[in-house]
Formats: C-alpha cells, structure tokens, sequence
C-alpha cells in the first residue's frame, strides 16, 4: 500500500500525516468530487444565475460556448466576469466553460478572465483532444488559482481520456458531453449506446481520483432523469450536470449518500486518525488510499446536505 504521506491529488496532499496522524486537507479536487449537481448555464443569462444555489444546486457552469449564439458572446463574456468577480460562497462552486481554447474566441475568453480578475473555480475545456491543450491552458493560467475540467465529447477524447485526466495538477474534474460524443458515434445518445465511452470515462478519472461529471439528462423526464443518474451513480461517477434548475434536486437525491454510507465513511475517517504511523485499519481490512479519498467525498456531500441523507428511489 502506498504511504499515506504520499498519496497527492494536485497540487496539494489530500492525505497528509501530521505527527504520524491522517489530516484530510480540502483541496479543489476534493471540492469537485463533493459535487453532486452541476447546472449549466448560458452566459448570456445573468439573470439566472442565482437559480442554481436557489434550487440547491453545488455549483454553477456558466457557459460561454453552445448555449449563447454568436451575436451574443460578447455580452456572455461581460455577464461572467462580472459574476466571477464578485466573492465566492462557502459550498457552492462557480465553473466557466470557455470556447474551445483552439480557437481565437476560446483564447479571448482564457485572456479575458485573467485581464479581469476574474476567479471561478475552474475552466471547462469543450472538445477537448489532447493532454498537450490542457497543458498549454495551463499555461495561460499560470498565477491563478484556477483548475481545468476537460470535457470528454469526441471520439477520440474517449481513447486519451486517461492522459487527459493526468495531464497537470490543475485538471480536478473530467466533463462528459454525451450530445456531441453521440453524434461525433453516429449514433442516438442512449444509455446503452453510450456505456462504453462512460466506463472508460469513469476509469480514466480514477486514476487520478478527480471527479467525472455526466452529461445532462435532455428529456423533460423526472422518472427518466432519475433512473439515468442511479445508473450513473452505480457505475461510478460522482455527480452529473443539468439543463433546468428543475432537475437539481432529483440529482441530488440520487447523488446524496445514504445514512448508512455515511456512518461507515466516519467510520474510516476515523480509524484513519486513530492509525498514528500504522496502516489503518477497520474491521480487519486494510484501508486503502483510494478508500479513504472516497470516505472524505461521502463526509463532505454528508456535511454539504445539513444531514438530510435520503436514499434515492
């Protein structure tokens, strides 16, 4: 088992050892994973915004890309920075998906943000191809505080999702972007048709414990949001995006961890402070990095939901 020491999730250990003892500290990555419900939307309506915390979403993705039309981009760029200058809030996140950064407006927006002082908590990449762009958006960012999300919509993201996910420490999050996934297949954006590029989505976010984002449920369906996020949730990923406030609080659900998932999170947390230099240790199993890194995620959703744990139907 690796060392508990040295077991890094960005720029920051997430589970460091003072005196021999396990402290969990709150990186981005953490804050990420802790997400249940993402709302996306458009730049171009600041009116809007404040629906995502209204409706108890855990983070806001303005978008700058797909939702605005070309005339209104600009007036998109303007409503973000603003939004993003003024001060953040406690558990809720505040995420800006730019243009594609391989074109000149995606670079305007990446310029724009800096020049500004603007501070969201990370970047979305759309059709994103390569480790090398997010290393060159990196780049750009160097000085801020700001982390990349890169979006998993081509073909051929699905195949270097895991290079993508590795490719710096600012990546805190993979994106799946099932619409433009699905056409770029040739094929409809079902559950079925889409399984395979989501398991490797999911295992390719594991390999550096950051979160995996689903792709909206598009249907006005609430049986059938419901049913798509369970699935998800089983098979892994940690939280998913929506298109109406509406559709915030069955993800929620879903996402929220069971009471029992909680106490048995605590639980390891607890066997992990109680471990001092040994390997911790909890009803005779051995607790892995990975385990503890999850237990930290139940702890935080558990604190973030005020106890109201439900499991989902």
């Amino acid at each position: 088992m690796a060392k508990i020491d040295e077991v890094k999730s960005g720029s920051r250990i997430e589970m460091q050892s003072e005196n021999g003892a396990y402290r969990p500290t709150v990186s981005l990555r953490s804050r990420v994973r802790a997400c249940r419900s993402f709302l996306l939307t458009p730049g171009s309506r600041p009116e809007r915004f404040a629906s995502t915390r209204a409706f108890g979403g855990d983070a806001i993705i303005v978008d700058l890309e797909s939702t605005v039309a070309p005339d209104d981009k600009r007036h998109a760029q303007d409503a973000a920075l603003a939004f993003f200058r003024e001060p953040p809030a406690a558990d809720f996140m505040r995420i800006l998906r730019v243009n594609s950064p391989r074109s000149a407006i995606g670079l305007r927006d990446l310029l724009a943000l800096l020049d500004a002082g603007s501070q969201p908590d990370a970047v979305i990449l759309p059709k994103c191809q390569s480790a090398d762009e997010i290393r060159v958006v990196a780049d750009i960012l160097d000085g801020s505080t700001i982390g990349i999300i890169p979006m998993v919509e081509l073909a051929r993201a699905v195949f270097v999702a895991e290079l993508m996910a590795d490719a710096h420490e600012r990546v805190c999050g993979l994106f799946l972007g099932g619409g433009d996934l699905a056409a770029d297949l040739g094929v409809e954006g079902t559950w079925e048709n889409l399984l395979y590029a989501r398991s490797k989505f999911v295992a390719a976010a594991a390999t550096t414990g950051i979160a995996a984002i689903d792709v909206p449920y598009f249907k006005v369906d609430e049986a059938g949001l419901r049913q798509e996020a369970m699935a998800s949730r089983k098979l892994g990923l940690t939280g998913k995006a929506a298109l109406h406030a509406e559709q915030l609080a069955v993800i929620n659900a879903v996402f929220t961890p069971s009471p029992e998932a909680v106490s048995r999170a605590r639980s390891v947390v607890a066997a992990c402070n109680a471990a001092g230099r040994s390997a911790p240790v909890l009803e005779g199993h051995v607790l892995e990095p990975a385990m503890l890194r999850e237990a930290e995620r139940v702890v935080a959703i558990a604190r973030k939901s005020h106890g109201v744990l439900q499991k989902p139907h």
